[in-house]
Order: C-alpha cells, then sequence, then structure tokens
C-alpha cells in the first residue's frame, strides 16, 4: 500500500468516526469538540489497526532508498 492511501484511509476513517456522535461530540465552536470515552478507545483501536501497514510502508521505503543509494554506489555516482 502506498502513502497516499494510508494517509486517505487514516483521514477518512477518524472523519467517519467524528460523524459518529457516540464517539464524538461535535461543537460549533472547534475547541469544545471532543471524543467520548468509547471514541477514544475506538480511535486506538483504529490506529494499532492501520500500525503494521504503516510500518511495512516506511520499511519498504528504506529499503527502496538503500537500494538506490547501492545502485548509485556501484555506477560510481555521487550519494
Amino acid at each position: 500500500m502506498e502513502t497516499n492511501a494510508l494517509k486517505d484511509l487514516l483521514y477518512g476513517g477518524l472523519i467517519e468516526l467524528m460523524k459518529n456522535r457516540k464517539y464524538f461530540h461535535d461543537s460549533s465552536l472547534p475547541k469544545y469538540s471532543s471524543w467520548t470515552e468509547e471514541g477514544l478507545e475506538s480511535v486506538k483501536e483504529y490506529i494499532t489497526l492501520l500500525t503494521p501497514q504503516i510500518c511495512e510502508v516506511e520499511l519498504a521505503k528504506l529499503d527502496k532508498h538503500a537500494k538506490e543509494m547501492v545502485l548509485k554506489h556501484l555506477k560510481g555516482e555521487e550519494t
């Protein structure tokens, strides 16, 4: 999965949770909006579910960068 897809999942999921009054109390003044206890638990579970995918994406980016550096070094290019 790509980084942008994960960002969309995270943002979209939070927005959907915020639309549910069971999880989020919305106020016309944003500083008074807040998560319910059940909402906080749902956010925690959601983040916990996405974290392994985020770790995979970050590891893949690191691996790709390392391979690019090795190829540049083998070609005699500056890194």
